[in-house]
């Protein structure tokens, strides 16, 4: 099947299916069959990009954190950090809750279905780089704890405090949530 240069491409739709996928039914049950059936590309096409699910779901995820953990902190549609210093840890943090935030029904749909192992160990490759570098400056965590243990710990606790604000995004701001990780690390 060819597709006209306005029409999506065949990734988009795969990408696209999955995600309505996701949103609609337990990601344990999804089957790449389901995927193509909903994509409406042909069986050989899903398999030239892909061999499984689990393989779609890392695709989204590191499209996803692609964006959010974009060191570029310019103006977007929800907030503006882009006159704020990229060491700034305050506005750092608050950037990345605004960006899961925009995300919230499709990081919520995977960490409620048979995804969240995949979706967390992508964000956990995501976000050590960006952690152990604040640690070994000396940003957060300056005490005697080892190293590895607070980079651990701090890996940890973003992921616990950003699943527990977008399950409570009415009552939180990414300002409140932003505030509660850096005291957390401090």
């Amino acid at each position: 099947m060819r597709y006209k240069s306005n029409e999506p491409s065949a990734l988009s739709k795969i990408y696209d299916a999955t995600i309505s996928l996701i949103k609609e039914k337990n990601y344990n049950k999804i089957s790449s069959s389901d995927v193509i059936k909903k994509s409406g590309v042909s069986r050989s096409t899903y398999y030239i990009y892909f061999k499984n699910v689990d393989q779609i779901l890392i695709h989204i995820c590191n499209d996803m954190f692609d964006h959010i953990f974009s060191h570029d902190l310019q103006k977007e549609k929800h907030h503006d950090f882009s006159h704020s210093e990229k060491e700034d840890l305050k506005h750092l943090t608050t950037h990345l809750f605004y960006h899961f935030l925009e995300d919230k029904d499709l990081v919520l749909a995977i960490l409620n279905s048979g995804g969240s192992q995949i979706f967390l160990n992508q964000l956990r490759k995501r976000i050590r780089p960006l952690i152990t570098s604040l640690v070994e400056q000396k940003i957060i965590g300056n005490n005697n704890v080892p190293d590895d243990i607070k980079i651990h710990q701090y890996i940890n606790g973003y992921i616990a405090l950003m699943q527990y604000y977008l399950r409570h995004a009415n009552d939180l701001s990414p300002e409140i949530i932003s505030d509660y990780y850096l005291q957390l690390v401090r």
